[in-house]
């Protein structure tokens, strides 16, 4: 998610390494000249990205997940353990719809793997293994992982885990339910709601009260910064920045999830949805009005936002394109209105527009891009493993709920 593990390289060595290969140079030519990939079926780009992440399992070697394809630093990157943590639920999933145990076994290596890097205190650290420095949001994301191995498996050791993870978040939380403790760049976050959700996962097996409160407290801190028009303060990695699609999703997702743990709390859930809906079509309004005043360009729904759900941004952050594309979908199923399926199935043709089928070099093909065009600020000319995972889930998520597409 931050890319805090690689190391710092002077402009010239990136280029360099950026246009070593010949596919790192069409990656450029293609974007520069606007050119979309051919678009296959849903089931054949989902299984080309699960190959991707499972590639990017094996160039980590040690049962984590390689941060990504990163071309200006010389390739794959080693293993990251809050994606990770998050690509375990994906290759689950995908083994269990396919029924195949090659995927599942993957995923069980990766929450072993989790366990053996985790910090003594339970947590998950700030960036790569090696790194003695913990990390709020990190470890909800492992979490995930866990809670999702827990379900299938059965097995102790990742109940376990998981149980000890959320403890020391529920430790580290602030009285009035934020967290600013542990967190990247020393502030707090709304999208911290990713790591709430993780908590009542870990709750709704073990009915720890305790874990409940924590999550309720953090979502009535996060409703205070939340504004009318669904904007919220503190959704950026800084305070002061616009932030990106990327973790505008993170904090919608979160609240999202985190409902439907409250059932009984008609209050909580009733603004938990108007923020999320609002948000949600303000987004939605943006794209739209893009689409149409861009029709040749693939960059429909730009990186960032401000605080009236403007922007000028001048390309779009893919990791947030699908995340909204997961969001829409379940807002579809929640509500039935239209709108949001019709632009969740716009988006996720873009993004399949985006995923190269064909490139002989094993670190592009079926993965991702960071941001469209490939030199946007986020991840630039570099396929980082988020944005191939939720592109991934954003799929199975279609298939569940209105069937696959039958793109040729």
């Amino acid at each position: 998610m931050f890319n805090s593990g690689k190391i710092q390289k002077s402009q010239a060595s990136k280029l360099l390494h950026i246009f070593f290969k010949v596919s790192h140079i069409r990656l450029l030519f293609h974007d520069i000249f606007r050119c979309k990939h051919e678009i296959y079926s849903d089931e054949i780009h989902l299984e080309e990205a699960i190959l991707w992440l499972c590639r990017a399992q094996d160039a980590a070697i040690n049962g984590g997940v390689s941060e990504g394809y990163f071309p200006p630093y010389g390739g794959w990157l080693p293993a990251y353990p809050e994606t990770t943590g998050y690509i375990i639920p994906t290759l689950l999933k995908y083994g269990l719809l396919t029924e195949n145990d090659y995927f599942i076994q993957r995923s069980i290596r990766m929450g072993d793997w989790e366990i053996e890097v985790r910090l003594p205190s339970g947590a998950v650290s700030a960036s790569s293994v090696g790194n003695k420095s913990p990390r709020i949001f990190n470890t909800g994301q492992v979490i995930l992982g866990w809670m999702a191995l827990t379900r299938h498996t059965g097995e102790p050791r990742f109940l376990e885990a998981a149980e000890k993870a959320a403890f020391w978040l529920i430790a580290n939380q602030d009285s009035d339910g934020k967290w600013s403790r542990y967190c990247h760049n020393d502030c707090p976050h709304v999208y911290h709601t990713r790591v709430a959700w993780p908590i009542l996962e870990v709750y709704a097996l073990t009915k720890n009260k305790k874990m409940r409160k924590s999550v309720k407290r953090h979502l009535e801190w996060v409703l205070t910064q939340a504004k009318k028009n669904g904007w919220f303060s503190y959704m950026g990695f800084t305070p002061e920045e616009e932030p990106l699609t990327h973790t505008i999703a993170y904090t919608i997702r979160g609240l999202l999830e985190c409902a439907a743990y409250f059932h009984d709390d008609e209050s909580l859930i009733k603004s938990i949805m108007k923020v999320v809906i609002t948000s949600s079509k303000n987004i939605l309004l943006a794209y739209e009005c893009k689409e149409g005043k861009r029709k040749n360009s693939l960059s429909t729904l730009p990186a960032t936002f401000n605080e009236n759900w403007e922007s000028n941004s001048p390309y779009s952050c893919i990791t947030g394109n699908a995340q909204l594309t997961i969001i829409w979908l379940k807002l579809y199923s929640l509500s039935r209105e239209q709108q949001f399926l019709e632009a969740a199935n716009r988006m996720l043709e873009t993004l399949k527009s985006t995923q190269n089928l064909k490139s002989k070099n094993p670190g592009i093909r079926g993965a991702l891009p960071g941001s469209l065009p490939c030199w946007g600020k986020y991840n630039p000319f570099s396929f980082p493993n988020w944005s191939t995972k939720f592109f991934a889930d954003a799929l199975m998520l279609r298939r569940e709920i209105v069937g696959s597409s039958n793109s040729n």
